[in-house]
């Protein structure tokens, strides 16, 4: 018989009878599941935290270059990436503020921390704002 039918079956009876005995087995059965669902949530809320706030080897710094602006991503202090044009753009445009430059380089960050080809589509320049030409 598997635990849920069982629960099931206990407090059916105890409605059922409405004994001051079953009365006592309810409220017990209630406190254990206050307790067992209070307890769950806390070690959801706990792994949740600790999942948001996991390090990561990457880190993000936006150059200016005389009039455009390129990103690069460190791993452990090293070079790993330098982006000095827009990817997924046809030809060589460059990012013409900081702040596009920034957008692509934290999704690039968020790929490579999540161990994914750290690509760019124009899907993704298009859903950031990032200003470059259609050719």
């Amino acid at each position: 018989m598997n635990s849920k039918f069982r629960v099931r079956v206990i407090l059916e009876s105890c409605v059922a009878s409405g004994s001051f005995l079953n009365a006592n087995i309810m409220k017990n059965i209630y406190k254990y599941l206050i307790v067992f669902f209070t307890i769950s949530m806390f070690t959801m809320l706990f792994f949740y935290f600790q999942s948001e706030t996991k390090e990561t080897p990457y880190s993000l710094k936006v150059v200016n270059k005389e009039n455009y602006w390129i990103y690069e991503v460190y791993k452990e202090d090293n070079l790993f990436i330098r982006q000095e044009y827009i990817p997924a753009a046809n030809g060589k445009q460059n990012f013409k503020t900081k702040e596009d430059a920034e957008k692509i380089g934290k999704v690039v960050m968020t790929k490579l921390s999540k161990n994914m080809l750290p690509g760019i589509s124009m899907v993704e320049l298009t859903n950031n704002n990032i200003n470059f030409n259609k050719i």
